[in-house]
Order: C-alpha cells, then structure tokens, then sequence
C-alpha cells in the first residue's frame, strides 16, 4: 500500500505517474472525482481498502488523509461515518497495524500556492483556503509519523531520488515477502 499526499499543487498526481511508470504499477482508482464528489461513500471505501492489507498498490490520495484536510470546502468529503470518532481511531489504527508507505508531498507553501493559483480552474476556490489545507497536511505527518515508520516528505524542487527508491524498494520486498508466508 503505498499512498501519495498533499494539497493540491504539491506534485502528488505527478510524482504518481511517475511512480507508475517507474515500477509498474496502476494506480488505485480514487474515491471522489476532480470536482470533490464522492464516486463511492467515504467510509466504505476507506474500509475496503484496508480490509486488503499491505501490497503494491499506489494511491494518490487516500480518503481516511485528506478527506479532514479539506474540511473547509464547499464539497466536503468528511461525511458519516469519517465524524465518528470512534470509527475514525479505529481506521486509523487499522492503517497503522498495515504500515503503509506514506509519501508525503509537501514542496514549499509558496510553490503550493503559486501551482494552485496557476492551476485553480476546477471552480473550487482553492487559492483561498490552500495555506490552511497545507497546514492540515503538516499537521497530519506529524501525528502519523508517529505511528508507521515507512514515509518520506517528497519537496520536487528538491527531489530526494534515493531515499524515494529505498522506500519503494521496501515496499516490494515487503510485499514478496508477505506472499512467500513471511
């Protein structure tokens, strides 16, 4: 499982298709289309994907994240059940017994905002709230790096390439592994 993260305009969606190209890999499909609405409720979605355990699969983004990053926005996708409390420590403890790879993107906020003010034509107003996405984000990290050991903040203006391939290498290894019965 290895997920990608970040505001927009932080080179998630480019960092996986590199990614995709890289190790062939197919990305997961998403939960929520451009435009924020869900495809599938948010809950079952998250549930699904962790009920299938670690293995190579690439997410950009991944709902039980960045579902309370974007809380602010008009098309929110922290819905029931992500406002239970108690369903959501439990999701959250089911992604830390997997131990994903998290990459987290998260380039300077100058560069982020600039990207999104270049980029923001989705109609969702972006520009206005994208400092405090960011800082949803950097939030997140600190708290879940506390829990899983397998991640990396990913700057793209200045790429950290092997500590990229180290943990991607990691995560095939792994993944071989768990299917050998070890």
């Amino acid at each position: 499982m290895i997920i990608v993260e970040g505001p927009d305009g932080a080179g998630k969606t480019t960092l996986v298709r590199q990614i995709e190209l890289d190790w062939d890999l197919t990305q997961e499909p998403k939960q929520t289309s451009a435009q924020a609405v869900s495809l599938i409720p948010p809950g079952q979605w998250i549930e699904q994907q962790l009920a299938q355990g670690f293995g190579m699969r690439l997410y950009d983004r991944f709902a039980l994240i960045s579902s309370p990053c974007y809380t602010m926005l008009e098309n929110r996708t922290m819905v029931e059940p992500l406002t239970d409390p108690m369903w959501m420590k439990h999701q959250h403890y089911r992604l830390s017994q997997i131990d994903p790879v998290i990459i987290w993107c998260l380039p300077p906020l100058d560069i982020v905002k600039e990207n999104v003010l270049k980029e923001d034509d989705s109609g969702r107003g972006l520009f206005n709230d994208i400092e405090e996405i960011y800082l949803a984000y950097v939030a997140f990290y600190g708290v879940i790096s506390c829990c899983t050991t397998s991640q990396m903040v990913w700057d793209y203006t200045q790429p950290d390439l092997p500590h990229l391939a180290n943990l991607l290498r990691w995560a095939v290894a792994r993944t071989e592994r768990e299917a050998n019965g070890g």
